[in-house]
């Protein structure tokens, strides 16, 4: 997470550093296909081209890509469009006035790591607005109730180890060791199921950090072995399969802030399943976070990539990504590049800011459906 918070609160939040902005989702090798990519923001906005059309596909046809970014397509009564408002709200002791702004059907909001039971979160949800969870699977930085469970000893295992070596990630904690058959991936699930039944009011998970490689400032990812790249690949994979499973039993939505971007190496990190694509299938959103200075062509290509949510059994391939940004005016560009369900301007995290335009049902959940 990118935040400008200068206050005690962020430092809680393990990744809400500005030099995580680089993190995030940009500047990840993604210059050369910005120069083959086309720009689609005028036909988007029109509505006669879908936002999903990626380079060399001007119409979308490509794996139903014309499908999904319109009302009344694949999906069902899933709508991803036109872009909403959506917010982060991290404080501890959160205004309750600005965060039941949000409780409208189709309004959007992730709740931090302490104060996700405030009244003001059951009130958005009350409200048909859908209230995601924040965690974080990454870094050992374990404030909040839920980082304990994870990463201590606690009722759903051991403590978690770092990762071999101690790589520190950022100013905010160390990389945990979340490789495939250790321990985190096995008390996960657990961890998720506690805050479903805690939370009856949750509409899904928001999965930080997640990406199939790293971009944390002080890791030298090029230095890392090959086995060692594909291990960290691997073990996000593993945790999103996770995240996705218990959402699926829960009827929850799952969004990740972590880079999916195409390549065939591990060094390039890729998209899932298919590495040479960008994007994430198991999720249901992703996030570019406070890219104001690359515009929304840098990021055409990976936000509209149709490998985004086309595994997922709630959205049935409408991708709700979302972006944020610090200006009014780049959050309105990014909007109408066509790729985004939800967008806000927030440089900072602690409480929401005032909607920016009316909502719409999208016919995510807001609450949870357990069978």
């Amino acid at each position: 997470m990118v935040s400008l918070l200068n206050n005690g609160r962020s430092r809680r939040y393990k990744s809400v550093s500005l030099a995580m902005a680089f993190a995030a989702i940009g500047y990840f090798g993604l210059q050369a296909i910005q120069a083959a990519t086309p720009s689609v923001a005028i036909e988007a906005e029109t509505g006669s081209l879908a936002g999903n059309a990626v380079a060399g596909d001007p119409t979308g046809a490509s794996a139903n890509a014309a499908v999904k970014f319109k009302e009344g397509a694949v999906g069902g009564s899933i709508t991803n469009t036109p872009t909403q408002p959506a917010a982060f709200i991290y404080s501890d002791s959160p205004s309750a006035a600005a965060t039941k702004a949000y409780a409208h059907p189709g309004a959007m909001v992730v709740a931090g790591r302490a104060a996700y039971a405030d009244q003001a979160f059951k009130d958005v949800s009350a409200g048909g607005g859908s209230v995601l969870i924040y965690l974080d699977a990454m870094i050992d930085n374990n404030y909040g109730r839920y980082h304990e469970l994870l990463l201590n000893v606690s009722e759903c295992g051991a403590a978690v180890p770092r990762w071999p070596g101690g790589p520190k990630a950022n100013e905010y904690g160390y990389l945990a060791d979340f490789r495939v058959g250790g321990i985190e991936q096995g008390k996960l699930e657990c961890v998720l199921e506690k805050m479903v039944s805690e939370n009856p009011h949750m509409a899904g998970f928001f999965a930080d950090d997640i990406g199939s490689r790293s971009w944390y400032p002080l890791i030298n990812w090029g230095s890392w072995s090959t086995t060692d790249q594909q291990a960290y690949r691997d073990g996000a994979i593993a945790l999103v399969k996770t995240f996705r499973k218990v959402a699926d039993r829960h009827g929850l939505f799952l969004m990740v802030n972590g880079t999916w971007s195409g390549g065939a190496l591990a060094s390039d990190g890729g998209g899932y399943p298919d590495m040479s694509k960008s994007g994430m299938s198991l999720a249901d959103g992703a996030l570019v976070e406070h890219h104001d200075s690359d515009g929304p062509a840098y990021f055409q290509n990976y936000t509209c990539s149709t490998q985004w949510a086309s595994e997922s059994p709630l959205t049935h391939g409408k991708a709700f990504n979302w972006t944020v940004n610090n200006t009014d005016n780049s959050r309105d560009e990014f909007v109408a590049a066509g790729c985004y369900a939800f967008a806000g301007t927030q440089a900072e995290y602690s409480d929401a800011p005032p909607p920016w335009t009316g909502f719409h049902p999208t016919g995510l959940p807001n609450k949870v459906t357990t069978p």
